[in-house]
């Protein structure tokens, strides 16, 4: 079987993608998959073993990385944040951070949230096609991470293009994970001079909140922040952007669910964001690298080998969600979704943002043009590392 970190793997429709996890799924042993250049990586497609990898960090470690290729020596030196750290750094850096992504802290800024989603909402066109990819789900993520670290309007076209370039492996045709060093060592640049100026000069901005020392003495390095900035600007950007795009299109394939959240917005929303994240998987994978020699799936796994944890198909398990192909606002257990992670040291720090955002665009969306749907197919990227839509036709 093709491997999944394959182009041929990812250049087909959602269906067939989903199809060939199905069949990973269904062999008896987890399966090693070849690389072109490099070692090779084990897939783990069920939902039981990805939470086993998830949970057990001292066996399964993040330090060597988190995509399927490895990342040069060059780039590690500078953009390896948080995601890619076992404990005790990773606690370290994460405990200084995660103030600003609590659930209160979050609630305090979702009226600027929603300030930008009206106008988002408002400037969309009546009656024409538009691109819904750009002219709404990518446009509410990026002001809210701008926002949120103090990045100045007119520097944030710029983030927005360099974002793109890391996101998109610097234009390659196919990635299997973030790239373009070119963009990476620009972000962590500007994150080095937005660190300073706001170390001299301190605003309302939670750049100003890192420079400045915790009660107990804590805080960022130079560096830790600039690794830091390039975690937040293309993953919180990125994934909310995908979920966006996931969320109307699945929505307008489904109509019955569209009239059901229609019908009682309130009380359906958070079982269709976690639905359309279960659905989607904006992430489809994370990888892991083994410690020592260890089994799991059925076979021996030796130190030093990659281990890829395929969400995508995890929240397709059928062992887990029953009829799993089906979109269902409705279904009961569709939080169990591993599309922020498995409840583990590095689930989403911000998936609390995330979902607000998500909560807050469809809410102006609907309430600004109750008609709107997708009107066409989406564009699919061709990506392992992004599971998203290049472009989504719509129509208020």
């Amino acid at each position: 079987m093709v491997s999944p970190g394959a182009r041929a793997f990812w250049d087909r429709s959602v269906a067939g993608r989903l199809a060939l996890f199905e069949a990973l799924r269904a062999r008896p042993a987890i399966e090693f998959h070849a690389e072109s250049a490099g070692p090779g990586f084990w897939s783990v497609v069920g939902y039981h073993d990805v939470v086993t990898v998830s949970h057990n960090p001292e066996v399964f470690s993040s330090a060597q990385g988190f995509t399927i290729d490895d990342v040069p020596a060059e780039i590690r030196e500078f953009a390896m944040s948080m995601i890619a750290m076992d404990n005790p750094r990773h606690r370290y850096l994460r405990s200084i951070v995660q103030s600003a992504f609590t659930a209160a802290s979050v609630r305090s800024i979702t009226d600027r949230i929603r300030g930008h989603a009206h106008r988002i909402a408002t400037d969309l066109p009546r009656g024409k096609v538009f691109d819904f990819v750009d002219r709404v789900a990518s446009r509410l993520p990026v002001q809210v991470v701008c926002e949120l670290l103090g990045i100045p309007e007119q520097d944030r076209p710029r983030i927005i293009e360099l974002a793109g370039d890391v996101i998109f492996n610097g234009g390659e045709d196919f990635a299997t994970g973030p790239g373009g060093a070119a963009g990476l060592a620009q972000i962590y640049g500007y994150a080095l001079e937005l660190g300073e100026r706001r170390r001299a000069e301190p605003g309302d901005d939670l750049t100003s909140a890192l420079m400045k020392p915790t009660a107990d003495g804590q805080s960022l390095s130079a560096s830790e922040f600039g690794s830091f900035v390039i975690l937040l600007i293309t993953a919180g950007f990125e994934t909310t952007r995908q979920a966006l795009g996931w969320a109307l299109h699945l929505l307008s394939a489904h109509p019955g669910q569209f009239r059901l959240l229609h019908s009682d917005f309130a009380a359906h929303i958070d079982g269709a964001i976690d639905e359309v994240i279960r659905y989607a998987s904006p992430v489809p994978y994370m990888r892991r690298t083994a410690t020592v020699d260890t089994e799991l799936g059925g076979v021996r796994i030796r130190a030093g080998q990659k281990v890829v944890m395929w969400y995508l198909s995890a929240n397709h398990d059928p062992t887990v969600f029953a009829d799993p192909g089906r979109f269902d606002i409705t279904r009961p257990n569709a939080a169990r979704h591993l599309g922020f992670g498995a409840r583990d040291i590095h689930h989403c720090l911000g998936a609390n943002l995330a979902r607000t955002e998500m909560r807050v665009m469809l809410e102006e969306l609907l309430a600004t043009h109750p008609g709107v749907r997708a009107v066409g197919e989406p564009e699919l990227l061709l990506s392992a590392f992004i599971s998203g839509l290049g472009s989504l036709p719509a129509r208020t």
